[in-house]
């Protein structure tokens, strides 16, 4: 661990900022922040800094809702030249009660998917994840369908009587927040992270020397134990 770097989305509050701190003080040498605004991200890093002593936070504007600012933030990524050893996609919200979509259609709780995967496509291409690198992806216990209050779409029975049978186009269709879409800021919640599950899913599948999870309660260590789910896409 003595040389190794890190990457976390989503810092400036909550978890992320939790999980930055504590890898900062398990000894991390280099970890990578990312926030919205380059600002509150830099202001993040010092305060980071000032609680845990050290000087390893680099900040990183990193927006996952817009396209060009994922290519920019792996464009600097590529310039700082550090491999990653631990990737943790953690940013996400829960949306408010009316559905909000983003410029490019993307309903906004589902929108950090497509930017994690991006970003982590990204990286690959680039050759700046490291041959032991793990990826840990933010889940939750909801993507299993059984969490009171916090359904997720049938995307099987979606496909069926919306789109012939496809079920990609009705992953998209559940993305985009589609005419025949229920939404609420709950069932969005539970629907994005059931695709984070199949998602990581499909990591593993593809990228076998690489160790991918999404935990139902995020912590800062990687645990082979993730969310299970009962519906396949």
């Amino acid at each position: 661990m003595e040389h190794s770097t890190a990457l976390v989305t989503g810092t400036t509050s909550g978890l992320g900022h939790a999980a930055a701190r504590l890898l900062a003080i398990e000894g991390y040498r280099q970890v990578i922040i990312t926030g919205r605004s380059l600002a509150k991200v830099q202001e993040t890093a010092a305060g980071l800094a000032a609680e845990t002593k050290t000087q390893v936070f680099t900040p990183l504007e990193l927006d996952l809702d817009a396209p060009t600012s994922v290519q920019s933030a792996l464009a600097e990524l590529v310039r700082l030249g550090r491999p990653i050893d631990f990737l943790l996609l953690n940013a996400g919200w829960i949306g408010g009660k009316e559905r909000v979509l983003t410029a490019a259609g993307i309903e906004a709780t589902q929108a950090p998917l497509i930017g994690h995967h991006q970003l982590t496509v990204g990286l690959l291409r680039a050759n700046l994840l490291s041959p032991n690198v793990r990826i840990v992806v933010a889940g939750s216990e909801s993507a299993r369908g059984d969490v009171p209050l916090f359904p997720y779409t049938d995307v099987a029975a979606l496909a069926a009587t919306q789109h012939q049978g496809d079920r990609s186009a009705a992953v998209e269709a559940v993305l985009r927040s589609g005419p025949n879409v229920m939404y609420e800021p709950n069932r969005a919640h539970s629907d994005a992270k059931l695709i984070v599950a199949w998602w990581v899913a499909a990591l593993a599948r593809r990228l076998p020397p690489v160790w991918p999870y999404t935990p139902c309660r995020l912590v800062a260590r990687p645990t082979p134990r993730g969310c299970e789910t009962r519906a396949r896409p």
